[in-house]
């Protein structure tokens, strides 16, 4: 069991690796010539795929015909695994502009190619940059281009519910976007924090109904974010 298990992790890596170094280059070059990022997250959703596909990853998606295709909005959700961020990508067909932290932007060629497919990066210990970028982000989000929140801000231990950041809630009330839940079931199961591993399995997303943020205010935040 223990070679299995390395052998697999293995498999994980040098697969992984290796779609990061020919699709990360296709994002790269692609950037130049999508003025919107659609180009280069098309081809990060294919790379997204071909990971779960090549480590027999299932999704079932629960709720599509709750949100518009050509709409905008911000997506929360609860993340436990590094399978949430490909799950998502592929799961919804809307275009999404995921919120990391900056330590990812380091990694080579994911970095470049994250940044080229318009991930954007915050410093969450430089609160005042992270705000103005923020803020100029706001002005990027529309015809369906819609930014992605992990609400816990990183990933759980266990899968068990973290207390939620006001970041979303509070770009959404900005934004005047309607905010969207989503719930990911099982990606813990699968690959945890820490594996080297990734299990064969299924991976549930959920999408809830969406809350129009135009009734409130920025002060309603915690309301909004309980």
């Amino acid at each position: 069991m223990v070679l299995k298990n390395a052998l697999m992790g293995l498999w994980a890596a040098l697969t992984t690796s290796f779609y990061t170094l020919i699709l990360g280059t296709i994002i790269i070059l692609s950037a130049f010539f999508s003025k919107t990022g659609r180009a280069p997250y098309m081809v990060g959703r294919f790379w997204a795929w071909m990971i779960m596909k090549t480590n027999r990853v299932r999704l079932r998606v629960q709720g599509l015909e709750k949100i518009v295709k050509h709409r905008s909005y911000v997506f929360i959700s609860n993340h436990s695994s590094n399978l949430d961020p490909l799950a998502v990508a592929w799961g919804l067909s809307h275009t999404l502009r995921f919120i990391g932290k900056r330590s990812l932007e380091k990694i080579p060629l994911f970095g470049w190619a994250a940044r080229r497919a318009s991930v954007i990066f915050i410093d969450r210990s430089d609160s005042p940059k992270a705000i103005a970028k923020i803020n100029k982000v706001i002005k990027e989000i529309k015809d369906g281009i819609s930014p992605y929140f992990f609400a816990e801000g990183t990933r759980n231990w266990d899968g068990k519910l973290l207390s939620f950041k006001k970041g979303g809630v509070v770009f959404a009330l900005k934004a005047r976007l309607p905010i969207v839940p989503i719930t990911i079931l099982g990606s813990n199961k699968l690959f945890p924090k820490k594996a080297l591993r990734i299990k064969p399995g299924v991976i549930d997303i959920i999408i809830g109904e969406p809350i129009e943020t135009s009734p409130y205010t920025e002060e309603d935040r915690d309301r909004i974010l309980d």
